[in-house]
């Protein structure tokens, strides 16, 4: 009663005819390929990002030299003014008081 019955797969053999360790070594050079692509976009925004700090830092200094350069010119105005005794626009006022470049206005009297 012996017959000769299909034949099954095995634990070592899968159903699909591939090697396990075929199997393995494929999804292992795939990974690998992968990480090396995702290393390379690592590289390139690790580059990309270092660009954009040193863009930050020279916006930074330049924005710093451009206020320096305003302070100086309205305090330039302001002398002019006073020296003229020409009075500045609400506007012009409103924005250097706004900058904090107005010099404090003297007090006449103390407060209690």
């Amino acid at each position: 009663m012996n017959r000769a019955s299909p034949r099954q797969p095995t634990k070592a053999e899968p159903e699909d005819g591939a090697n396990p360790v075929d199997r393995l070594l494929t999804e292992l050079r795939s990974q690998s390929s992968e990480l090396e692509r995702l290393h390379a976009i690592y590289g390139e925004l690790e580059t990309r990002n270092g660009l954009l700090h040193n863009e930050v830092l020279r916006l930074k200094r330049a924005q710093r030299t451009n206020v320096q350069d305003l302070a100086r010119v309205a305090a330039v105005l302001l002398q002019v003014s006073r020296t003229k005794g020409i009075a500045l626009d609400p506007a012009t006022l409103d924005i250097l008081r706004r900058r904090g470049w107005l010099p404090g206005r003297p007090r006449t009297g103390a407060r209690p």
